[in-house]
């Protein structure tokens, strides 16, 4: 790679200059690391003095806290830093000093009210400190209004405020007690009505968070709060787009294909890998614009170009396993839910202690979560699907194990080893393995329907190609798995042979329309029957051959 092109432009010192762990825009441009430049999308909310209230909602690790630390640097008039980027390069912006109020709630003590509290105290006193101002009040709101004021009087100007995370005290604890999340509802509508009372003050006000929360009064009393969450301008404004990665990782990519020559068929193909695995994230159904989880495509070059589920590694949700302990979500695997509208955009927070949830409102904490993303819609829903297959095998493996007593996870990747080798009998031998783990209490009174939901949910979790009920010309096939070398096509049968099962996939010729993929992949297609017994609730008898490609 050319070692020499700063870090607004491509790599420094080969992929070390990309970091997922740093937040602070100061700190990536003093240590010369890569920044992706969003600073078009900052010069769209604050060159025009039209609107200065804004909202944002974006799942964790998806690039807010940098956002907001890039927009702390503008109104902090630090041009230096700004060196080479759109809004310095591009646009006439002043760069003019204001004094800016900056809280981050992620980080904050959830113990108890007191540290809740604390924590609160804490960010406006350290805020107040950053603009050489000493509070002597005890009471957030009211040490709020007095840094507001106070800041004012003294540059002479109004003052910036952006909140980060403000959601993050309330999500965090998700199935917290009714009256602890009602006691931290009045402290932080206390701070948010000070904010309205103060507006006439604020030169611009940014809040960012994973869901819009009904009953605060930021979103009820503050009617100029204008919500660019699915506004198609912002849709790209956070996570990577298509040309971004090409821009910014591009020789990432030739360095490493470079080395690899074996591995893909063509830059294309290898481009292609990566969006099938990490891209698919759409914020907007008016734009068609798709993203990168920025945590998850920078781990990947960092990590050599190591297909992994680096999202999830992170820590950053325990929701779907959550959910899944108090609702029955597995026929998410392969559905794609549509959602009023009404869910995205309001959230009673206080729904969130007991099991009261809508199955609209589980969907849309998906949604926020980051586990699922927008498909289609319009102003009155959305279609919603999984983004990828990071997602989809992270989220089919969490809801899974959500289910049995040990979790999937070993028997997962002993799978993904013994399908992408062809050993049929040990990835049968696992999935007995895998269905022995469910309780038999979860099987009574289900449907036939629910092993083969349990089967696909094991597929998607391998993190390859897995698609349920594979339409053919004259028939659907229960379930097709495409790893490099194979191309598994697998027909299910509840109480009935093995036999009967195999004999169907070739009657009903569900092979052919992956003949061209097979020849062009260098691919095997084998044809799986599968017996499944509603008494053992295991797999009893299976049979399998080779399909023949001919000529």
């Amino acid at each position: 790679m050319d070692t020499d092109k700063n870090a607004h432009g491509c790599y420094n010192n080969d992929v070390k200059g990309v970091t997922t762990d740093i937040f602070k825009f100061e700190e990536i441009i003093r240590c010369d690391l890569l920044y992706v430049d969003k600073t078009k999308y900052i010069y769209d909310l604050v060159g025009s003095m039209d609107r200065r209230f804004f909202f944002l909602s974006r799942p964790r690790r998806f690039g807010k806290s940098l956002f907001c630390s890039t927009l702390h640097a503008l109104f902090d008039g630090r041009r230096d830093l700004f060196k080479g980027l759109y809004i310095a390069e591009e646009t006439d912006y002043s760069f003019e000093k204001y004094p800016v109020i900056h809280l981050d709630f992620s980080k904050m003590s959830l113990l108890s009210e007191q540290s809740v509290f604390n924590a609160v105290q804490k960010g406006i006193i350290g805020a107040a400190d950053a603009n050489g101002i000493s509070i002597g009040i005890d009471d957030p709101s009211l040490m709020l209004d007095d840094l507001i004021t106070r800041a004012m009087e003294k540059t002479g100007k109004p003052v910036v405020i952006i909140i980060d995370e403000f959601d993050s005290p309330f999500t965090s604890e998700f199935g917290s007690k009714p009256e602890f999340i009602e006691y931290m509802r009045k402290l932080f509508n206390g701070l948010y009505k000070t904010i309205k009372a103060d507006s006439g003050y604020i030169r611009f006000f940014f809040i960012t968070g994973c869901v819009k929360l009904a009953n605060l009064s930021i979103f009820s009393a503050m009617n100029n709060l204008k919500d660019i969450s699915m506004d198609p301008r912002f849709a790209g404004a956070f996570g990577y787009t298509d040309e971004e990665v090409e821009r910014f990782f591009g020789e990432g990519i030739d360095e490493y294909l470079a080395t690899n020559p074996e591995k893909y068929g063509s830059r294309e193909d290898f481009i292609k890998a990566i969006r099938d695995y990490y891209d698919g994230y759409r914020f907007s159904s008016d734009s068609e614009t798709r993203v990168y989880n920025p945590v998850s495509i920078g781990s990947f070059f960092s990590d050599g170009c190591v297909f992994r589920n680096y999202w999830n590694a992170t820590g950053v949700s325990t929701m779907a396993v959550e959910l899944a302990r108090r609702y029955d979500l597995l026929s998410i695997v392969d559905e794609m839910p549509s959602v009023d509208m009404e869910s995205f955009t309001s959230f009673d927070i206080s729904l969130l202690s007991g099991k009261r949830l809508s199955i609209d409102s589980i969907y849309a904490l998906l949604y926020f979560a980051g586990y699922m993303t927008i498909h289609d819609g319009n102003e009155l829903g959305l279609m919603l699907r999984f983004p990828n297959r990071e997602i989809s095998s992270s989220f089919s493996k969490s809801l899974a194990s959500a289910y049995t007593e040990n979790g999937i996870g070993g028997t997962v990747f002993e799978a993904d080893k013994a399908a992408c080798r062809g050993d049929i009998d040990g990835f049968i031998s696992i999935l007995r393995d895998y269905y022995s783990r469910f309780p038999y209490l979860l099987f009574d009174k289900r449907n036939e329907r629910f092993f083969h939901l349990l089967f696909h949910a094991f597929m998607v979790s391998l993190g390859m190609d897995a698609y349920a009920e594979d339409a053919g010309s004259i028939g659907r096939a229960d379930e097709v798995l495409i790893t490099d070398r194979y191309i598994y096509i697998f027909e299910l049968k509840i109480d009935r042979s093995a036999a009967e099962a195999l004999e169907q996939i070739k009657d009903r010729h569900y092979a052919d329309k992956h003949i061209r993929q097979a020849r062009d992949g260098k691919r095997k297609i084998m044809l799986i029957g599968i017996s499944i017994s509603s008494e053992t609730r295991n797999i009893t008898e299976y049979m399998h051959e080779e399909f023949d490609l001919g000529c």
